[in-house]
């Protein structure tokens, strides 16, 4: 070999060792750190679902049941149905089918009204409503015994109502019956008792707090409600925290229990990535608002879960990312909740069995060094949403310390689970 060789492969060799150690050094850069606590536990999970309402809309027919509420492949594993209470007693026989289906398949029901029977009402003047309708003062026992009523009646049908709520959205009633904060305390505490069920209350459409903390502040009304429910039409992030629930809230649950997001007119559930957007609102009601149910409007509509064929959206597989494997009885753990621009991680156990659900909404792939301590030698499963990818099963992941890296694609969604 002559010299001029030699020196020209040793040049080449120098600057492939540095060329690789800039590369390594690149690659360490872009690791996003996140670390998972499984000894940090944040709330219990009571799981996901959404609302079927067969005297506005149709009801879902027996295979829409089966994919909303099983959990095999194609089906989005939901664990709550809403169902409605409609003012005339006629029309309760309208919600058995569905709900039977759902607990059949091990799902809770929960129950809403809109509005009491006509003859409990009365109209009156309420800033720009004109014509504003409440429920009479004198008619409060009458109304409990109409909800506990349709408790005993869907019972007597083989469905077993997990909680009622005493109005839906009482602060946005321009089409149905509004009710005071004074009012409702009033209510939880005289005549609650009166409905054999747990009590939700209020469902402010907007999560506004001047409607439950009344609530929280009253020792007699707090002590008749087992679930504050709240609806998050509208609401800021920053909103989500609810320190109050926090400090007088103990042995209540609280969960959002009517949204759909981020739109709903003219829009459809397949678009991305704005269908992405559900799995960011679902991480940030888990992670920022601490809430233990997520329950979608409308199961199926044109921007639903199901689309109105009765397939899975884009939107519905967004949402299984979490229902199909946080499932009643997890608990959600501390990991780190937003470890990068637009990344996002929540982490949840229960038992032996640890989930993970990890949203991309960048442009490029993203790479996560996950550290979860005294979580070692695991197989983990994964599953991918994205523009082309449906829940996709991708290559499962083997760990043999406490520490691995798992990519995100672009603008998706992932789970990983060890069972």
């Amino acid at each position: 070999m002559n010299r001029r060789r030699f020196k020209f492969l040793r040049m080449v060799s120098i600057l492939s060792v540095g060329l690789l150690f800039f590369v390594l050094c690149v690659k360490a850069a872009d690791l996003i750190d996140v670390r998972v606590d499984l000894t940090d536990e944040k709330q219990l999970i009571r799981g996901f679902g959404g609302m079927n309402h067969p005297v506005w809309i149709s009801d879902l027919t027996p295979a829409q049941r089966e994919t909303a509420f099983g959990n095999g492949p194609g089906q989005l594993g939901f664990t709550i149905l809403r169902i409605h209470v409609d003012p005339m007693k006629s029309n309760w026989y309208r919600e058995i089918n569905t709900a039977r289906a759902a607990i059949d398949h091990g799902a809770i029901v929960i129950a809403a009204p809109w509005d009491p029977p006509a003859y409990m009402t009365e109209s009156f003047h309420r800033d720009d409503d004109l014509d504003a309708k409440r429920l009479r003062y004198d008619m409060y026992p009458e109304y409990a015994r109409h909800l506990n009523d349709f408790v005993t009646y869907m019972r007597a049908n083989g469905v077993d109502i997990y909680a009622i709520s005493i109005q839906n959205e009482p602060d946005y009633a321009y089409e149905w019956t509004w009710w005071t904060a004074e009012e409702i305390v009033r209510f939880l505490r005289d005549y609650a008792p009166l409905i054999d069920c747990r009590i939700i209350a209020p469902e402010s459409f907007q999560y506004w707090k001047d409607l439950s903390d009344p609530i929280l502040n009253d020792p007699e009304a707090l002590a008749n409600l087992d679930i504050l429910g709240a609806h998050l039409y509208g609401t800021n992030v920053r909103d989500f925290p609810y320190p109050l629930f926090k400090e007088k809230g103990a042995g209540k649950e609280l969960w959002m229990t009517e949204v759909y997001y981020p739109n709903s007119e003219n829009n459809s559930a397949d678009r991305w990535p704005e269908a992405l957007e559900v799995a960011h609102h679902i991480h940030d009601a888990l992670v920022e608002g601490d809430f233990q149910a997520y329950v979608w409007w409308y199961i199926r509509r044109s921007y639903g879960p199901l689309k109105d064929d009765g397939t899975i959206s884009k939107r519905g597989y967004c949402m299984a990312h979490f229902s199909k494997f946080v499932r009643p009885g997890f608990v959600r753990v501390e990991a780190t909740k937003n470890p990068a621009y637009n990344v996002y991680v929540s982490a949840y156990k229960k038992g032996e069995e640890v989930v993970l659900v990890m949203i991309n909404k960048n442009l490029v792939p993203k790479t996560l060094q996950i550290t979860i301590s005294g979580l070692e030698n695991r197989l983990w499963e994964k599953y991918v949403t994205s523009y082309s990818r449906n829940l996709e099963r991708d290559e499962d992941i083997y760990t043999a310390g406490d520490s691995f890296q798992v990519i995100l694609e672009p603008s998706s969604v992932s789970t990983i689970i060890c069972r």
